[in-house]
């Protein structure tokens, strides 16, 4: 079995991780700067001389690479700004791993890399200032003590911020007993390439196990037992605040049948022993419908293979409108040879009466209906929160509405039905079998994320989902790079490869193809790159 006896089984590779980190970077988080003394205990008018001042800001996203177990190191490359000796300044470029475990927080419910310990992997001095050995040594025993501190204590963790957070199923009371409980977790490491998650939910399975790759190629891989989603679906129904009741109206233009209009002359003709003639047309014809439709009975379902689902014991209540209105343009006439032919008349028989211009109402139908539903048939999707979720498709019931103006044709009738009946089958309540398994419309540090080459299959005792994620304001786009970059904060421009660069926070970066929309929008040239430029 691919959920290898969890309820939930999920896989995610090592290339989806390093996108979620990459929001962290570009956000602009991870900054770490402060002071620091070589000797304590010095006089003050000497501090200066054992002060140091340092920043580190990183250059380029942070790497994620798995390791055996549930080891994560992540890479970060940065550059390291000191400030010694009361002013000289000293630039470094650092390359340090972040050894983390990964693990889910069950406090939090949220999947995260926790820190474990800093190791400075090499130190580059880009300064021509000549620095002792002995220095950069010091340095290093310093920058291992700072960054430990400061990842252990104020990082502490990386959240891993793109799928299984919280676990919360929609429309439930806020409290701890309407929460999905959780029995077990496990997290392991396989081929140092995916991370897999194991969760049961009600109850604990003793032969659950983390081994076996099932991503397919794909980044993202959630495995569930049908068995779990009825549980799901039984704690949720029992326990949300939620009415199971949908809302609709809407609005349509439709086709008239033309032999209501040739009927309703005829009738004319025949009433007034043929000497009033008419001549009608209807226009503009509209169809307002509505109404509100409630699952009040919990259905039972069958999963079947195409992704289908089969319901029974399905019963929905329903209170539903209908108004059809029309121009009605009618010119009357009387005809003073009354049936007799006009072809065949001696003089003028045919005298316009009245012209008749006036919106009407055709049809005016509202109802109310108590429906069993013997046979229904659905289809397991992903809704739009990412749920798992059955959308009924096929439902066998018939509408009958106690009132029904005269005039109006059988299939003209049968048409009208036939179109409520479907949006009644459109809009019954979706049916709700997990929590958001992937978050996506979830706005994470100002990011938003979309799923891609998705795809769902339910095979024997379980269904798998196969999936990739785009981070809609990090995917790649085959466009120009801009030729100058602008820090929004300081409101200078720059060249693209200009050092400056390197330190303006990614968050407060902007780019320019054209250098004098940032000159007219009051950003100022940068006095090394881009000296000769100025707006008089």
């Amino acid at each position: 079995m691919a959920t290898n006896n969890y309820d939930m089984l999920v896989q995610l590779d090592e290339k989806l991780l390093n996108k979620a980190l990459a929001m962290v970077y570009y956000k602009g988080f991870l900054k770490f700067e402060g002071d620091y003394n070589f000797v304590d205990g010095v006089p003050e008018e000497l501090l200066g001389f054992t002060k140091m001042k340092y920043k580190l800001q990183m250059k380029s996203e942070p790497f994620v690479d798995l390791r055996a177990q549930n080891e994560v190191y992540i890479r970060i490359s940065g550059a390291l700004n000191l400030i010694v000796l009361t002013g000289i300044p000293i630039s470094l470029d650092i390359e340090l791993n972040v050894k983390t475990y990964a693990e889910f927080d069950l406090g939090t419910r949220h999947l995260n890399y926790k820190v474990h310990n800093v190791q400075i992997i090499s130190l580059m001095l880009n300064d021509k200032i000549q620095m002792h050995r002995n220095f950069i040594s010091k340095l290093n025993q310093i920058f291992s003590i700072l960054l430990n501190d400061y990842f252990k204590k104020t990082v502490k963790v990386f959240e891993i911020p793109v799928a299984i957070q919280n676990l919360d199923l929609p429309m439930m009371p806020d409290n701890e007993s309407s929460k999905l409980p959780v029995s077990r977790i496990d997290v392991k490491i396989l081929n140092n390439q995916t991370l897999a998650v194991g969760i049961n939910f009600f109850k604990d399975s003793p032969t659950a196990s983390l081994s076996g790759q099932f991503t397919d190629g794909r980044e993202l891989y959630f495995g569930l037992k049908e068995s779990t989603l009825t549980d799901i679906f039984n704690f949720w129904w029992d326990k949300t605040t939620y009415d199971k009741t949908e809302e609709f109206d809407g609005q349509t233009n439709i086709s008239f049948d033309p032999t209501i209009e040739k009927g309703v002359d005829i009738a004319t003709r025949a009433i007034s022993l043929g000497f009033i003639e008419s001549d009608t047309n209807y226009e503009n014809v509209v169809l307002n419908y509505g109404g509100t439709i409630q699952i009040t009975q919990k259905p039972e379902f069958d999963f079947l293979s195409g992704n289908l689902v089969k319901l029974s014991k399905l019963v929905i209540k329903t209170d539903l409108y209908a108004k059809i209105t029309a121009d009605v343009l009618k010119d009357i006439y009387l005809d003073t040879s009354s049936f007799i032919p006009d072809k065949i008349t001696p003089w003028e028989d045919d005298v316009k009466l009245k012209n008749i211009n006036k919106r009407k109402e055709l049809v005016s139908i509202k109802d109310a209906f108590d429906l069993e539903i013997t046979d229904a048939e659905g289809r397991l999707v992903l809704n739009a929160d990412n749920q798992l979720v059955i959308k009924i498709q096929k439902a066998d019931f018939t509408l009958e509405f106690k009132r029904k103006k005269s005039g109006f044709s059988k299939r003209m009738w049968e048409k009208l039905m036939t179109f409520i009946k479907e949006r009644v089958i459109e809009k019954i309540p979706e049916i709700v079998l997990s929590p958001s398994l992937i978050l996506s419309k979830v706005n994470i540090y100002g990011f938003t994320a979309a799923i891609a080459e998705t795809s769902l299959a339910i095979i024997p005792d379980e269904i798998n989902i196969h999936t990739n994620i785009i981070i809609n304001e990090l995917k790649s786009l085959p466009v120009a790079v801009p030729l100058y970059i602008a820090n929004k904060k300081s409101k200078i421009i720059h060249k693209f490869e200009c050092p400056q660069v390197g330190d303006i926070d990614p968050n407060n970066r902007i780019g320019y193809f054209v250098i004098y929309e940032a000159l007219s929008e009051h950003y100022k040239a940068c006095k090394s790159c881009l000296n000769a430029y100025h707006i008089v």
